[in-house]
């Protein structure tokens, strides 16, 4: 196929509303991402704006060892140049009261770009926009997310002119101008309360397996998604998957997920450690035999403490589906990917939503962002090790929507 020309002019932005309501919980907040382990990686501009900095003679001292060089194939000056040398786990700026010292001594301005605006990030995407994210792997956002019972809302405004940008997009993909409808009904899928969850993210799979199979007339498809969404009675979807049947297969693929080879760092290790005492594992060779009265026991005390909460994997799942521009449409292959990529983030959040509720744990709001955050930290922000997880499910002939529908059917 002959790649094409799509000239895209942004004159305004896109945004989730409650990303105007963000504001960092400084040291209130219970899973700072200055004490994650995280490597905080950075300019080569913002690295040299580092080592020009002076002030107390404790800050000195902690920024003379502070940072280091990246070194290898994966160095770049523009985001990988250097990174931050951790500290029992803790970046090696922060306090004892859980802020900064840089920018307490220093102001906000000097801070890497990273530091400055994580959990914001921003794009000049296919869609026309200039789209405003903000990552789920942040306490404050998911806090967001738990007070919209009516759901996520977007908005839209124009662009101060500095910010407003014209450019060529090299695609070969004829679903590529049509990036914001297929997106923007999909959204309409995931916000569709008629039915549950699980159903609505099945049938927003038999709506892109089409696409995935070579449809190119955006318009037809459009059409044909929605008369899908208006046809389709509540209930009928998952009807034929019988639990005792599908909830082993769906806790051994979300222990094989957490144990995967490229499932590693602090956090991984946090959700590793939960699991295998919630589930009875000796160590993860076991993950294929697991007992599912534990699972069972958590999942009905989950529905019992979270009732009336279920907006909250809806909003979840909707800001997922923005953040990562869903679905992919450079290509038939990528736009399969992208899905399994949410189906595959939607059990594992719903596995650690019903862990929170194991015995022994207090099962309350604070248990459950504890470990979705650990869930986005480890999975979301490492799209290799996304990436290898959907190789394994297409050498294990596991990538057909029968199987996403095991996933969605604990």
């Amino acid at each position: 196929m002959s790649e094409k020309y799509q000239i895209i002019g942004t004159e305004r932005d896109l945004r989730p509303a409650y990303y105007d309501s963000f504001h960092c919980l400084m040291s209130d907040c219970k899973l700072s991402c200055c004490k994650d382990d995280w490597q905080i990686c950075f300019s080569k501009k913002d690295y040299l704006k580092l080592k020009k900095q002076k002030g107390s003679p404790e800050l000195n001292k902690r920024l003379a060892h502070s940072t280091r060089r990246v070194r290898g194939k994966n160095a770049s000056e523009d985001f990988n140049y250097a990174q931050f040398v951790n500290q029992d786990s803790c970046c090696p700026l922060l306090t004892e009261d859980g802020l900064c010292m840089l920018q307490l001594e220093c102001g906000a301005k000097v801070l890497p770009e990273v530091c400055r605006t994580f959990p914001r990030s921003q794009n000049y995407a296919l869609s026309g926009f200039l789209e405003r994210y903000l990552s789920p792997a942040c306490e404050g956002v998911l806090a967001l997310l738990w007070d919209l019972p009516e759901g996520v809302e977007f908005r839209s405004d124009p662009l101060p002119e500095e910010e407003r940008y014209i450019r060529k997009s090299i695609t070969s993909s004829p679903l590529a101008p049509h990036f914001q409808a297929i997106r923007s009904l999909g959204i309409d899928f995931l916000q569709n309360r008629r039915f549950a969850l699980p159903e609505r993210i099945l049938l927003l799979g038999l709506a892109l397996k089409s696409l995935a199979e070579g449809e190119t007339d955006a318009a037809a498809w459009l059409s044909q998604a929605k008369a899908l969404l208006e046809s389709t009675v509540p209930g009928s979807l998952l009807t034929n998957l019988h639990t005792e049947n599908t909830l082993p297969l769906f806790l051994a693929n979300n222990a094989n997920t957490l144990f995967s080879p490229e499932h590693q760092g602090s956090s991984a290790w946090e959700i590793q450690t939960i699991a295998l005492d919630w589930l009875s594992l000796e160590n993860q060779e076991e993950a294929n035999h697991l007992e599912t009265e534990p699972y069972l026991q958590a999942r009905e005390r989950f529905e019992k403490e979270f009732a009336g909460r279920e907006y909250f994997m809806e909003n979840l799942m909707v800001t997922l589906f923005f953040h990562l521009n869903l679905p992919n449409v450079e290509s038939t292959e990528k736009i399969w990917e992208s899905y399994l990529d949410f189906c595959n983030l939607y059990s594992i959040y719903r596995f650690a939503a019903v862990m929170s509720c194991r015995e022994g744990a207090p099962g309350d709001k604070a248990e459950l962002f504890h470990l979705l955050v650990h869930v986005n930290r480890s999975m979301l922000h490492r799209l290799d090790k996304r990436t290898g997880l959907q190789e394994r499910l297409f050498q294990n002939n596991s990538a057909s929507l029968a199987h996403m529908a095991i996933l969605l059917s604990s």
